[in-house]
């Protein structure tokens, strides 16, 4: 595939997290394949740009054109805290690196803090020493991701526990000038237009909260914010997907969750050399994680 220098020009410069950032150049060259041409030109680049601007959202692209400036945008220093010596490890999502609204890096950051907090004042570290029979290794490491929605960009579902942001829309009574923005971006599907405004089927909508996000008109709006928790899940050996605590709590909630998860693991006896939460909530049944 052949790059005019100005397209180059165009896609080095598209402001992306560092975990993505590789992958424009390839979107690039799968628009021009798309238009059977042989050569990227600055309008394949421009419409790169546009394509990484609308997934990533407006908030999204202002910060990090503003980091990519040179800018401090203040990133909270609670997302780059470092604990080798802990046996627990929490991964965030790309909205670490500011790939996200501000309403979801806040989501993450509010329940960061006093999660760490809990996990020390219940000692999971000691609670692990205590039970490892081999050599401490990287996989006796109770394992956290927290994600600022349910679009999960990296998986909580393969770890040991997860938080998830969720967001319940509401739609506002008037303002709504039925331009289905919010229909075509609903990658589920839960959104209608009736002639009042958006309508959301519940059943079907993630609550990702990404429609607030494309309405120009400020129809619609987060209406509840919280978390769905999940627990359980493994990436190795034998595989599982976490399963689901609660579809949504708040901050309480997810600590009281964790709580009842460390509890479990102190007073479930060891019996092979190989620990799993996943076993022992087998044990225990997921009923006594729930609130």
């Amino acid at each position: 595939m052949h790059w005019d220098k100005e397209a180059k020009d165009i896609v080095e410069a598209i402001p992306l997290p560092p975990m993505i950032a590789h992958y424009a150049k390839m979107d690039a060259e799968r628009r021009a394949r798309q238009q059977a041409v042989e050569r990227v030109t600055p309008d394949i680049a421009r419409e790169t740009e546009k394509g990484y601007e609308k997934a990533l959202g407006r908030q999204a692209v202002e910060l990090l054109r503003a980091m990519a400036r040179g800018e401090d945008v203040q990133l909270p220093d609670e997302f780059f805290v470092e604990e080798p010596h802990e046996l627990y490890s929490i991964q965030l999502c790309p909205a670490q690196y500011g790939a996200s609204t501000m309403e979801k890096r806040e989501q993450m950051r509010r329940l960061l803090v006093p999660l760490r907090k809990k996990l020390k004042q219940l000692d999971i570290t000691g609670i692990l020493m205590d039970k490892v029979q081999t050599s401490i290794m990287s996989h006796h490491l109770f394992r956290i991701g927290i994600t600022g929605c349910p679009n999960a960009c990296f998986s909580p579902y393969f770890l040991d526990f997860g938080a998830l942001g969720v967001y319940r829309p509401g739609a506002r009574d008037t303002g709504c000038t039925q331009c289905g923005e919010c229909v075509a971006y609903c990658s589920e599907n839960a959104i209608s237009l009736e002639d009042g405004g958006p309508v959301f089927d519940m059943h079907t909508c993630v609550k990702c909260g990404g429609c607030p996000e494309v309405c120009d008109q400020n129809v619609i709006f987060t209406e509840k914010a919280g978390y769905k928790v999940v627990a359980g899940g493994v990436g190795s050996r034998h595989p599982h997907i976490a399963r689901t605590v609660t579809e949504c709590t708040d901050l309480d909630g997810v600590l009281s969750i964790l709580e009842k998860a460390v509890i479990m693991i102190r007073d479930t006896p060891v019996e092979s050399r190989v620990i799993t939460f996943h076993d022992i909530i087998e044990k225990n049944g997921i009923e006594k994680l729930r609130p």
